[in-house]
């Protein structure tokens, strides 16, 4: 997997959830109407935001974690995760919940 892939801020497309899988797409994605979407950033650095809802459902920054370009991912909310796809416009997360 090339690591630039996952370069930015996804938004979670939980309508697209499989498997335990769940499915992100890029801000500028045609989404059907909610009241709010979680996501998650990837920054150059091995930074690891994930974007949880906050107060009036608007996006609010969760403690940072750290990925690595293998797809692992570390969040300090919750448990651990692996990227088990990425193009330039849709990501999958196993979460190990």
């Amino acid at each position: 997997m090339d690591p630039a892939l996952l370069d930015g801020r996804w938004t979670h497309s939980s309508e697209e959830d499989h498997d335990g899988v769940s499915v992100y797409r890029r801000e500028d994605f045609a989404f059907p109407p909610a009241r709010g979407r979680r996501g998650v950033e990837f920054r150059p650095d091995g930074t690891f935001v994930e974007w949880l809802l906050g107060r009036g459902d608007a996006p609010e920054a969760a403690q940072p974690g750290r990925w690595q370009p293998t797809g692992t991912v570390s969040r300090v909310s919750g448990a651990p995760g692996r990227v088990v796809a990425a193009t330039p416009d849709r990501l999958e997360i196993a979460w190990q919940e």
